[in-house]
């Protein structure tokens, strides 16, 4: 659908997204469609802003995902983005934002139970929410989280990547050490940033995720983190260099 939508013009691409056809549609698949032509780089500023508005009424309130367009050239675009992250405390039928509200005010054991029970969710709105949780200053809560999206069949790790550089460190790990579990790629299209990451412990879980990639791929990384500053750091980029 996707590909035939791309062929029309930018003027039939926004008269499709006003369709009936497309208002038919089940809520979640236009979600799905709308974030995916979003991040088409071919299409119209006139369509992004479009599909960006439509997302907000359907109360999609991904944060991250409306950050990416902030530095959009055109106007329109980021005035979509700033509407809809002006709601983003709105629950977006998702129970996103007001489960994590929720869950800051339990005690441990209440929040172990809860993120349990989410776990036990398979669809979309359980991920977003996992992936959210990360943040929460608790290691056996995030344990937790980690095991469960590392050993999933198929998560967005997209959607790990882009939480990256709005992260506090101890989620940043979290979410090196999830990519590095599935062997994802992407580590590599950050690995820069991630190298001269400013907390020891994000870098010692990059050089762990590292090692379970391919090793010609990352061995000049893992070279490279031999010189890291911290004494730590150094010692096991040396150690893991020696078994390559």
């Amino acid at each position: 659908m996707v590909i035939d939508f791309l062929k029309l013009s930018p003027a039939g691409q926004v008269k499709f997204l006003k369709t009936d056809q497309f208002a038919e549609m089940e809520k979640s698949q236009r979600i799905e469609f709308l974030k995916e032509i979003a991040l088409t780089k071919t299409i119209s500023s006139k369509c992004l802003a479009c599909a960006l508005k439509i997302l907000r009424e359907l109360k999609f309130r991904d944060q991250t995902f409306y950050n990416s367009f902030l530095r959009h050239p055109d106007s329109s675009v980021i005035m979509a983005c700033k509407k809809a992250l002006s709601e983003r405390g709105v629950d977006n039928d998702f129970g996103f934002y007001p489960m994590r509200e929720l869950l800051k005010k339990q005690n441990i054991e209440k929040k172990l139970a809860a993120v349990k029970n989410i776990i036990s969710e398979t669809d979309q709105s359980g991920e977003d929410l996992l992936i959210s949780l990360l943040a929460e200053d608790n290691f056996k809560i995030r344990e937790l989280i980690v095991r469960e999206l590392s050993g999933r069949a198929q998560i967005d790790e997209r959607k790990l990547l882009n939480q990256l550089p709005h992260s506090i460190w101890y989620a940043r790990g979290a979410i090196v050490e999830i990519l590095g579990n599935r062997q994802s790629q992407l580590l590599l299209e950050i690995i820069d940033k991630l190298i001269a990451d400013a907390n020891a412990e994000v870098r010692i879980k990059l050089l762990e995720a590292l090692a379970k990639l391919n090793r010609e791929q990352v061995k000049e990384y893992i070279l490279r983190m031999t010189k890291d500053s911290h004494t730590r750091v150094r010692k096991e980029a040396k150690r893991i260099f020696s078994t390559i």
